[in-house]
């Protein structure tokens, strides 16, 4: 084995009962078709805006969709002054008028009266976005971008005649519509960047994988030169699992964590097959404590809508890996004075990944307390405080652990990087005994202040406690000569989060 310095994490020490570079995120996507911008051997890309994703070609145009086809086919030309209306019924609801068309006396055939059911709907087509192509009366319509799947289920298509008509048609329902991928991409990382707009986010686009490794958070790392402090994770091929956590979390330790590369991962699947959320998995059974579940949606707004054309979860993943890279690596981004995921519109409404909302009669209080305590993470609200926030910044672990939450890892993440720096000119380097065989006090003084200044820095930005001498210690008796190795012992003073808050209240 190579020489090296190994830190051995320790349990207990937090006081728990049962940025430097502390902002460049990193973003893992599958996709089998890459953006312009982007080849097999160039798949990943540093972005400091939403308008870098642009150049590189991620765009929120819907143009990598497939638009729908529908049909109406004409088989009666009617009477005279016999009114035909199509609409078409889009997500939540909204009403399209296609267009009218009145038969006029020189119809005399199903193919004019196509004619001019395809002149009035063209004629439309700058402001709803459809078109149509007339055939013998059979009127083919092509829909808009930005509709995805949506259309290619139920009856979004309708004909309506005026009062006594004779004319008549038949309806062949839309069909052939495919979600655009670029516009959840685009979604996610403008949320990314409203999160936090001074920030940097490597952006990486991997084949599909079967089966899921997550080896890709170590490629990503490694190009970024191991500065990525958080990764979001999109698995938006196939369905949520929560073994997936375990995985992130051993690619993240092994490959990672030990070559002092050290990060945390959010992660986001497809959750809408789920019909009742309160059976989300409980991942207090689990001890990836580098791995953290994104569950929450946008209820209302763009989140919403793109769940509803590509009928996959889109989750709250941009928006979180934002307000994390946001954050003190000591802070809970849940925290409401800081961290509102909210602009107004956009997750203004919270939901969950399934398409259910937080607001939902089936999801009472104490079963919203519930999928918290399995250690997810999802929007929420406060009565009377206007917003929403994260209800926690859970890991995959349980409560007990000193590292359930993401601050926890983070803060000490940073203290190894920022010990590792300051001892790493010092391996290999010669240890000075008394005579007893013991260290010299010299030797352990240099020591001991080296590893203890990046302690020092991060009181300084409160990202720990006080920090005192005693804080970093090395046994003067330890036997160097016999193991080759020098233990440094470093205790942590961890600020806490109060994450409940008990306000005993009465009348004098």
């Amino acid at each position: 084995m190579r020489p090296d310095i190994t830190f051995i994490k320790g349990q207990g020490q937090s006081k728990r009962v049962g940025a430097g570079q502390d902002y460049i995120s990193g973003l893992i996507l599958y996709t089998a078709s890459l953006p312009s911008g982007f080849t097999t051997t160039a798949n990943i890309k540093q972005m400091f805006s939403i308008v870098d994703a642009e150049n590189a070609g991620i765009k929120s145009d819907y143009s990598d969709g497939t638009k729908a086809a529908g049909i109406y086919l004409i088989t009666t030309a009617g009477t005279t002054g016999d009114v035909i209306t199509l609409q078409v019924t889009e997500p939540r609801g909204v009403i399209i008028t296609l267009g009218s068309y009145a038969k006029l006396s020189t119809d005399s055939t199903v193919s004019l009266v196509g004619d001019g059911l395809t002149a009035a709907i063209n004629a439309g087509t700058k402001v709803h976005g459809y078109t149509a192509l007339n055939t013998a009366g059979s009127v083919a319509i092509t829909s808009r971008a930005g509709l995805g799947i949506f259309l290619n289920s139920g009856t979004p298509l309708s004909a309506t005649l005026s009062a006594g008509a004779t004319m008549a048609g038949t309806i062949t329902q839309f069909t052939g519509g495919a979600a655009s991928k670029q516009a959840v991409w685009h979604y996610h990382i403008a949320e990314y960047f409203r999160g936090n707009p001074n920030s940097s986010l490597y952006v990486g686009f991997f084949p599909v994988p079967s089966p899921y490794t997550f080896a890709e958070i170590t490629a990503m790392q490694t190009f970024a030169a191991g500065t990525i402090r958080q990764v979001g994770i999109f698995k938006d091929s196939s369905a949520y699992a929560p073994g997936d956590l375990t995985a992130i979390d051993g690619v993240i330790k092994t490959m990672n964590d030990a070559r002092h590369k050290p990060l945390s991962a959010l992660y986001a699947a497809d959750m809408k097959a789920v019909t009742d959320i309160t059976t989300v998995a409980d991942l207090t059974t689990l001890t990836a404590n580098k791995a953290s579940s994104i569950i929450g949606q946008d209820g209302a707004a763009l989140g919403n809508y793109l769940f509803l054309i590509t009928g996959k979860s889109i989750t709250q993943l941009g928006i979180a890996l934002g307000m994390l890279s946001l954050s003190a690596v000591s802070e809970d981004f849940g925290e409401p004075a800081k961290f509102n995921l909210s602009n107004g519109t956009e997750n203004d409404i919270p939901g969950f990944a399934n398409g259910q909302l937080l607001s939902d009669p089936a999801l009472s209080d104490s079963a919203l307390d519930a999928i918290n305590d399995k250690r997810h993470i999802f929007g929420q609200q406060y009565v009377g405080y206007a917003g929403t926030f994260f209800n926690d910044n859970h890991t995959a672990i349980t409560i007990a652990s000193d590292y359930a939450y993401i601050n926890d890892n983070r803060v000490i993440d940073k203290a190894i990087r920022g010990v590792y720096s300051a001892l790493i000119p010092y391996l290999k380097s010669k240890l000075l005994k008394n005579a007893d065989g013991t260290l010299a006090d010299t030797t352990i003084a240099f020591l001991e202040a080296q590893a203890i200044q990046p302690l020092y820095q991060m009181a300084r930005d409160q990202d720990l406690g006080e920090v005192s001498e005693g804080d970093v210690y090395i046994d003067p008796t330890q036997n160097v000569s016999l193991t080759s190795t020098l233990v440094v012992n470093i205790l942590l003073n961890e600020n806490g989060i109060a994450r409940n808050i008990s306000i005993p209240i009465s009348f004098k």
